[in-house]
Parts: structure tokens; C-alpha cells; sequence
């Protein structure tokens, strides 16, 4: 039985039960592959990413896991099937250690800095928002208005502080570093010694 039809067989109705079936729906689908990204909200995702990338994590969309102790997140894919995923979870609970996360997700865990929990949030906003245009996540279209806002406000702050981090690394550095050595000078050359003038012959008094 899947899961959608063992929620939507317990009692309470066809309200509880419709309400139920677009819930598991709705998870259902966050398993699935986002559709593509439009121009502006693919370079969105591509600050992000690039936020990530300096931070050692992960830029491939879809489902990782991080073993107890360990600083790395493993690739489980793309496209991970609620099945599966409740499957994982109950073998490898978070009470051991284990967590279990989509690229979304991995930039706001424990720990993470304020440039990091940034980029995780674009990347979640873009998420949603491609979800909201494919029809595969619930919402109004005044909320998806403000979203987009946000997004865009976001997206800016993120960048110039991008710029200003630069800006400040190459303050930091010292021009002369990023100068070749000058070439040594070749040994100057000694003046030939002058010649011995010839001793003049006294002249001849006239008698």
C-alpha cells in the first residue's frame, strides 16, 4: 500500500481525508525533480551556489546525507521517493547522528555562517517558486508576488556583500605581492685604465 493510501484510509471523514491526500502530495513531489530555472532565477541560483562552492559544500540539486561525526554530505540523488527516504530515516535515525537533507537544506544546518544560511535561503526561495509555477506546491499568487520581491532584495544584499568581501581581500593585500621580482641588474662595467701618457723629450736649447 503506498502512503498516500495509508493516510487517506484511516477515518475522520473526506474532508480530514482530502486534506490528508494533499498533504502526502505535497511530499510526494518534493522528491521529484524541479523544473527548469527561468534566465534571472538561474543567475539567482548561481550566486548561491557559488556561495556554497567557497564554503566546501555540495551544488548538485537533490537529497544528501551526513554520517555521525563527519563534516561531508553524501549524494543519495535526484529523485528520491518517499519510500525510500522514510527508509533511511528509521535505519539511520537522527538520535545516532545521522542527518538526511536537500541541497536547500544543507546550507542552514548547525554551525553555519550568515553567508551560508543566505544562499540556503535563495536557493529555497527558487524552489518554491519553481514549484509554485509548475503547479506542484500550494500557495496564493500575492504570496508568490512577495516572494519574488523578497527574492530579488535578498539576491542583491548577497551580492554586494560578495563585492564588499572581494573589495576588502584585495585591500588586505599587499600590492608588492602580486609583483614580479625585478631582474638583477648586470654588473656594471669597469672603464678601461687609461694608457700611460709617453714621457715628453726635453727640447733642444738654442745656442
Amino acid at each position: 500500500m503506498s502512503w498516500r493510501g495509508l493516510l487517506t484510509g484511516r477515518r475522520g471523514g473526506p474532508e480530514v481525508g482530502t486534506a490528508i491526500a494533499r498533504a502526502a502530495d505535497v511530499w510526494e513531489k518534493a522528491g521529484r525533480r524541479a523544473a527548469a530555472s527561468p534566465p534571472t532565477m538561474a543567475e539567482v541560483e548561481a550566486t548561491a551556489l557559488k556561495v556554497y562552492a567557497e564554503h566546501g559544500l555540495p551544488t548538485q540539486a537533490g537529497h544528501y546525507r551526513r554520517g555521525p561525526g563527519s563534516d561531508g554530505w553524501d549524494y543519495l540523488g535526484q529523485d528520491v521517493d518517499i519510500e525510500r527516504r522514510w527508509d533511511m530515516v528509521l535505519e539511520r535515525p537522527a538520535e545516532a547522528g545521522w542527518r538526511f537533507a536537500t541541497l536547500e537544506d544543507i546550507g542552514r544546518y548547525e554551525g553555519a555562517g550568515a553567508e551560508l544560511r543566505a544562499a540556503a535561503a535563495l536557493l529555497a526561495a527558487c524552489r518554491h517558486l519553481k514549484d509554485r509555477i509548475s503547479g506542484r506546491a500550494v500557495g496564493e499568487p500575492g504570496e508568490d508576488i512577495d516572494r519574488a520581491i523578497r527574492l530579488g532584495v535578498d539576491w542583491q544584499r548577497l551580492k554586494d556583500a560578495q563585492a564588499w568581501k572581494e573589495t576588502s581581500r584585495l585591500k588586505l593585500t599587499n600590492p608588492g605581492d602580486a609583483l614580479p621580482e625585478p631582474s638583477p641588474k648586470p654588473p656594471a662595467k669597469r672603464k678601461a685604465a687609461a694608457k700611460p701618457r709617453a714621457a715628453r723629450k726635453p727640447r733642444k736649447s738654442a745656442d
